[in-house]
This record gives structure tokens, C-alpha cells and sequence, in this order.
């Protein structure tokens, strides 16, 4: 039980405004030049075209929530093929049972 206090009072110690700030700011550096690099695609693609700079990070918040939701797709699907195939192997071995092999 002293053991589980010992380490309850850890976690409860632990800076969490210093842990949320700098993952924060971790997130805002990743966003801002992501940012940055799709105003720098767009500006490859369309020459003519001027992105405002406030709209550097907008942009990257934006592509990264992209990217967050493809990748949630992406494990949803490949978690439903895992299930399937798991079913379908469970269903062959009961079959294979039956059968005596």
C-alpha cells in the first residue's frame, strides 16, 4: 500500500503546467513550419499567388489535423482487416475440427 502511495504522490508532483506548455510549443513549432512549407508548395505551384503570413499557422493546424485523421483512418482499417482475419482463422481451425484434423 506504501508503495502505491510513494508513487500517486509522484504523479501528483509532477510539473504538469511546465509538461502542457512545452508540448504545447511543440505542437505550435511543428504546425508553424508545416505552415511555412505549404505556403512555400503553394507558392511553387501558383507563382502568381500571395499566401498573407498570418495565414502560416492556420495552415499548419490544418494540415496537421489532416494528417492526424488520415492516419486514424488509415489504423481503423488495417485494425478491421487484423479482426477479420482473425475470425476467418478462427473459423477455418473450428471447421478443421469437425473434420477431425
Amino acid at each position: 500500500m506504501s508503495r502505491i502511495l510513494a508513487v500517486v504522490s509522484t504523479i501528483i508532483d509532477l510539473p504538469w503546467k511546465d509538461i502542457l506548455s512545452a508540448l504545447l510549443t511543440f505542437l505550435y513549432s511543428i504546425a508553424h513550419y508545416v505552415g511555412m512549407f505549404v505556403v512555400y508548395l503553394l507558392g511553387r505551384v501558383l507563382p502568381t499567388a500571395t499566401v498573407p503570413a498570418d495565414l502560416i499557422d492556420p495552415l499548419g493546424y490544418l494540415a496537421l489535423l489532416t494528417a492526424f485523421l488520415i492516419l486514424v483512418q488509415v489504423a481503423k482499417k488495417i485494425a478491421w482487416i487484423i479482426v477479420l482475419a482473425g475470425w476467418v482463422l478462427l473459423l477455418v481451425r473450428i471447421v478443421l475440427g469437425l473434420f477431425g484434423y
